[in-house]
């Protein structure tokens, strides 16, 4: 027997709803157009998954191009309008790229040069660009422990972990590392370690691409600071003994 509640708001059944709205089943034409719409919205979802797991050589869909072609020769290409035929033009003689300009021998040398003689002599100050504060000695050092520490050692006595293995393996063409804390290291100029840092010496190779000259300034002020505290390394001719016959050390 219904309720009360279900006599004054019946529930919409499908059935009632047919028998009250007087509903009529739909034509067969009907339900076959639906039928062909529903299955025609998997075609898309088809042909997605079909694009998804097989390959072609054709160029993918570009609904929105973002500049990926362009009326562009490409790299190594041709070009008609050159007698060499290259499409890839070099730098005009005398050019430079914004920021390179290179006009403080100070500051990007190390050194200065005679004009009339060609002589080299090497700064003994920092550059007017540089600053030595705490910033710069931090840098100094993170420089320092990133390429230096490996051969010339944390301490820079020359005990560093590639210099020691070589020392292990007795390789025949390592030149060991050079102690830092010698007298000889300390009275060189700090134009001569910058210099060296930029263009190496001998076995040590040149970090000019990896250290820019701002980072190289800081490494030589780092180094500085190092030895301010630390004592004065003797090397074997100054205690009396007589060195092996070796490659001469290689500078910083």
């Amino acid at each position: 027997m219904p309720s009360y509640q279900e006599e004054q708001f019946p529930l919409p059944t499908p059935a009632r709803l047919v028998r009250e709205l007087h509903l009529k089943r739909p034509p067969w034409w009907m339900l076959s157009l639906l039928v062909v719409v529903v299955v025609g919205t998997w075609i898309p979802l088809v042909l997605i998954y079909r694009a998804r797991g097989t390959t072609s050589r054709q160029p993918r869909v570009h609904f929105f191009m973002d500049m990926d072609k362009q009326a562009k020769f490409a790299t190594q290409s041709a070009h008609p309008w050159f007698k060499d035929g290259r499409a890839m033009r070099g730098p005009i003689e005398g050019t430079l790229a914004r920021g390179h300009l290179q006009h403080d021998p100070h500051f990007f040398d190390g050194f200065t040069k005679d004009a009339n003689s060609g002589a080299i002599k090497f700064v003994t100050t920092m550059p007017t660009q540089v600053t030595v504060d705490e910033r710069l000695l931090r840098r100094g050092q993170q420089r320092y422990e990133i390429y230096c520490t490996v051969c010339h050692g944390a301490t820079g006595v020359g005990d560093g972990p590639v210099n020691q293995r070589a020392l292990e393996l007795k390789e025949p063409k390592w030149v060991p590392a050079t102690n830092l804390m010698t007298q000889e290291i300390r009275d060189r100029a700090d134009g001569q370690i910058f210099q060296a840092i930029r263009d190496g010496v001998r076995n040590m190779p040149s970090y000019g691409s990896q250290i820019d000259p701002n980072d190289r300034w800081a490494i030589v002020a780092y180094l500085r600071e190092l030895q301010r505290q630390s004592p004065v390394s003797v090397t074997a001719t100054q205690q009396g003994k007589t060195p092996q016959a070796s490659p001469q050390e290689a500078t910083p």
